[in-house]
């Protein structure tokens, strides 16, 4: 038996569209059930003991993030199917986990299922674990999974330093003098890390602004950070870094 599955979407042609495209493109999942609600699509998962489910987030009776707080330690996979919302997808993105924009891409679609299937279950537990903590804890304490070609390693946005880019890659500097490089763009980065406090200022540069010293207008324009490493700014995004390194203004 190939990949267990379940659909759970509150729209009908949401759920037939999403099974004949797996029917269609990804013969090894087989789709053991559908659901219509986040309480029928619970109970689902419950009855069949899925491999994997692909979960609809906006839903009545509770959304799909209330399907995965039912369960300790989801031992199933999960690929959110959303129509576009920001904030949902952030969240998801910061966990690592998969994720299909409606209307379905079958790109999208045959690529999230491939990570699904190279990816350890041990990996997805984690994944699926770090995004319920991430869910439930203040952005302060909140960590972002950085997959690896063996491993997945969380860690707290405020120990990130900065990221620099490397073509198709992303070399991630901690404070504690580590690195750690990721096969992801820095523009995928920026987008996700932009909300947390970290500004791009050159085209292969981001860094979190908690982290920065000084800005230093001599020689072109440049960041120090704490670490006492230097981070050039571009003349064109020279008025935006300044503009976030203004101290927020306090109202009483």
């Amino acid at each position: 038996m190939g990949i267990k599955a379940i659909i759970i979407d509150d729209e009908q042609n949401g759920r037939e569209n999403l099974r004949g495209a797996i029917e269609k493109f990804c013969p090894e999942i087989e789709v053991m059930a559908e659901a219509g609600s986040a309480i029928s699509g619970i109970e689902a998962i419950q009855e069949h003991n899925p491999d994997l489910v692909f979960l609809d987030i906006e839903m009545p009776g509770g959304n799909g993030f209330k399907v995965l707080e039912f369960f300790d330690r989801p031992k199933f996979g999960v690929i959110f199917v959303t129509a576009y919302d920001q904030y949902a997808i952030q969240a998801i993105r910061f966990s690592a986990i998969d994720y299909l924009l409606k209307p379905l891409n079958v790109i999208d679609l045959k690529n999230a299922v491939d990570r699904f299937i190279h990816r350890q279950k041990e990996q997805t537990e984690l994944l699926l674990s770090q995004f319920k903590q991430n869910n439930s804890r203040q952005t302060a304490n909140k960590k972002i999974a950085l997959p690896t070609t063996d491993k997945i390693e969380f860690h707290e946005i405020k120990t990130i330093l900065r990221c620099e880019g490397e073509i198709n890659y992303t070399n991630f500097h901690f404070t504690n003098g580590s690195k750690l490089l990721i096969s992801k763009t820095l523009a995928e980065f920026e987008e996700i890390l932009e909300p947390y406090g970290f500004v791009r200022t050159h085209k292969t540069h981001m860094v979190n602004l908690q982290h920065v010293k000084t800005f230093n207008k001599a020689d072109g324009c440049s960041l120090t950070l704490t670490n006492g490493t230097s981070v050039p700014v571009s003349r064109r995004r020279k008025m935006y870094v300044l503009e976030k390194l203004k101290p927020q203004e306090l109202s009483f």
